[in-house]
């Protein structure tokens, strides 16, 4: 089976790319022959390519190899401009986001059966919201990587989706023997979109020290090489580590007694996941996405987005709790271990040849 991905460029690698990218690798390890495709103008990869694959005007291409963040990749192959004629014949076509869903609208049936692999609600974010939204009703069958997206998509645009949830990279984010703290260690990422809820967190973490708890904070971010400004805005210096490697962040999440997620929405949101995969306890607001992983009081301490009041109260039970902590800890890394790649592949290796 031939297939294609295309993915919209990034200003840096994204979650999304790396999970698409482990379904590619798989796909071509079973036996598919797979191609990834980057849209136009050159993307800046925030790590360095080993090869790329990069079209000339006359439509030959140089030397390509992988990239130094997927072990055993595919090659990437960057498009010079917007034009079908570059895209292969192909039995399958996957679209990754709102752009390269526009660009899959145009090309001919040749290039592949259409899928629309949506890994988020683009539109809250953008200025002209019927731009990604339009593309939610192109005739592509659609994949979402969460129930909640799969139920957005059914009430808001009357599309029928199929929910295949990403799981964690079980060979890289896994249980070890968990060492508690004293005090108590909080970890939290740090983004520059403001839907990430930062500024939040931080003010949970500021409530929760106003109540007479010490915490240690652990921040880890790819945006920002020199964390002074946060400290500054924070009133606090904090631990922070910038674009850790996957070992260096699987030691920074397995030494964290509790994982901090303030997003005010998630497609799913891998790292509460990969926290939970390493051992930490899991206080985050109802992003949406963490639905399918963070129950309250069962798997996780969950709060209203936007409340940094509750964020707060609810890390004050865990550091009030100690039974508790170990319980969601327990529970949380459990549900998350459920979840594999094989099963995974195998579900959408069959959906693009079931012929409906």
């Amino acid at each position: 089976m031939k297939i294609t991905f295309l993915v919209n460029q990034y200003a840096r690698i994204s979650g999304g790319n790396r999970a698409l990218f482990e379904y590619a690798n798989r796909l071509q390890r079973k036996g598919c022959e797979v191609r990834w495709f980057v849209m136009p103008p050159r993307v800046k990869w925030s790590r360095p390519l080993k090869k790329i694959k990069t079209y000339f005007d006359d439509g030959t291409i140089k030397p390509a190899s992988s990239v130094d963040w997927m072990e055993n990749s595919l090659p990437i192959e960057i498009l010079p401009r917007k034009d079908a004629a570059l895209i292969p014949d192909a039995d399958v076509f996957v679209a990754t986001a709102w752009q390269t869903a526009e660009f899959a609208a145009t090309l001919p049936e040749k290039a592949g059966r259409k899928f629309y692999f949506i890994q988020h609600h683009e539109s809250l974010w953008m200025r002209d919201q019927k731009t990604a939204e339009q593309t939610y009703q192109l005739p592509f069958q659609k994949i979402v990587i969460s129930t909640w997206l799969g139920d957005l998509l059914r009430d808001q645009y009357g599309q029928s989706a199929h929910v295949l949830v990403t799981p964690v990279n079980s060979e890289v984010f896994y249980p070890a023997e968990k060492i508690w703290n004293s005090p108590r260690r909080v970890c939290m990422l740090h983004h520059d979109y403001d839907w990430k809820g930062f500024d939040d967190g931080i003010a949970a973490i500021q409530q929760t020290r106003a109540a007479g708890e010490t915490v240690n904070l652990v921040v880890f971010g790819e945006k920002l090489a020199d964390p002074a400004p946060l400290f500054r805005k924070a009133g606090f210096d904090f631990e922070y580590h910038y674009r850790p490697t996957k070992e260096k962040l699987r030691d920074i999440y397995a030494s964290s007694d509790i994982y901090l997620c303030p997003s005010w929405h998630e497609g799913l949101g891998m790292p509460p996941m990969e926290a939970m995969a390493c051992g930490s306890a899991l206080v985050t607001t109802d992003t949406g996405g963490c639905r399918d992983y963070a129950i309250d009081g069962e798997t996780a301490l969950v709060s209203p987005p936007k409340d940094a009041s509750a964020l707060s109260q609810n890390l004050l039970s865990l550091l009030r709790d100690e039974q508790l902590l170990f319980a969601l800890a327990e529970r949380g890394q459990k549900k998350i271990l459920s979840m594999n790649w094989d099963t995974n592949c195998n579900e959408l290796l069959e959906l693009f040849k079931n012929k409906r």
